[in-house]
């Protein structure tokens, strides 16, 4: 009877013993594999390699805030800090400028208005490098004109005339960016130049009084003497053009219009009031600055 209870525990553990290798060659191959698999992932992590960011140029972030400004489709960036937050809309340096008309109310002060760059002081006879007539708006503001040409850092004098007031002018040292003329401070702009030739003087006084008691359905309508824009040529426009007799723009007297549009060389305008053609056709005429 031993005999036999000894034999079934050798053949027992003899079963035992078979069944243990497979299992224990599993075992051990799952936990090599997962040292394996740790070991990599700790390797990988060390080898994880920062790429810097690529830098953007200044001309580059200008010209991008340019064509972002141009495109309604493309979101509108976060608002600069106070110390940066004026950027030029037009590519390039800019200028802006406020002014008021002798005469109109505030908030009406839209008109067509003339302004003309020159390097340095401003000089009789003035050649413009560049020059502009704009829509002046109500508000008597305008922004984003391009300077694009000019040398940032250097000085220049911009001059301004509206299209029945003698000229004024502002010197102003160039920003990269945005320039605010007259440190953002209104430029005032004398009325009663009404033959366009930068002098208020009798002629413009002759010139009003024909088109007293005028309104805008009058066939002597000049819209150009209602210096307060109020609908009627009267009393109160002459006594402007009186109070400012003898006055003289920015440049001394002109002999003939300035420019109308921007150019640098030459342009055609309209004609200064009651001028015509020699033939006594209406038509343009084209002013040359002198060299």
């Amino acid at each position: 009877m031993f005999s036999k209870f000894r034999q079934r525990l050798m053949l027992g553990m003899y079963i035992f013993l078979l069944l243990s290798i497979p299992v224990g060659t599993y075992l051990v191959s799952q936990n090599q594999t997962y040292k394996s698999q740790a070991k990599e992932q700790k390797g990988n992590k060390q080898k994880v390699k920062v790429v810097p960011k690529p830098t953007t140029s200044p001309a580059k972030q200008l010209l991008d805030s340019s064509q972002e400004a141009s495109n309604p489709d493309i979101t509108a960036t976060p608002s600069l800090s106070p110390a940066s937050s004026e950027v030029a809309v037009s590519f390039g340096p800019t200028l802006s400028l406020k002014t008021t008309l002798e005469g109109r109310p505030q908030g009406n002060f839209a008109t067509k208005l003339l302004v003309g760059i020159v390097e340095g002081s401003l000089t009789a006879n003035p050649k413009f490098m560049l020059s502009f007539t704009i829509d002046l708006a109500a508000s008597g503001e305008y922004s984003n004109l391009s300077l694009a040409g000019l040398n940032p850092g250097s000085s220049y004098t911009a001059l301004l005339k509206g299209s029945a007031q003698i000229a004024t002018s502002s010197a102003f040292t160039m920003s990269p960016m945005v320039t605010n003329l007259n440190d953002g401070e209104p430029l005032s702009l004398l009325s009663g130049d009404l033959n366009d030739d930068n002098v208020i003087n009798s002629a413009d006084y002759s010139i009003a009084k024909k088109a007293l008691g005028a309104n805008s359905n009058s066939s002597n309508w000049n819209g150009n003497a209602d210096f307060n824009s109020d609908g009627i040529i009267n009393v109160f426009d002459l006594s402007i053009i009186t109070k400012n007799m003898g006055a003289v723009g920015a440049s001394g007297a002109w002999t003939s219009p300035l420019p109308q549009i921007a150019t640098s060389s030459a342009s055609l305008t309209s004609p200064p009031v009651g001028a015509s053609l020699p033939d006594g056709s209406k038509g343009y005429w084209i002013w040359i600055p002198s060299r």
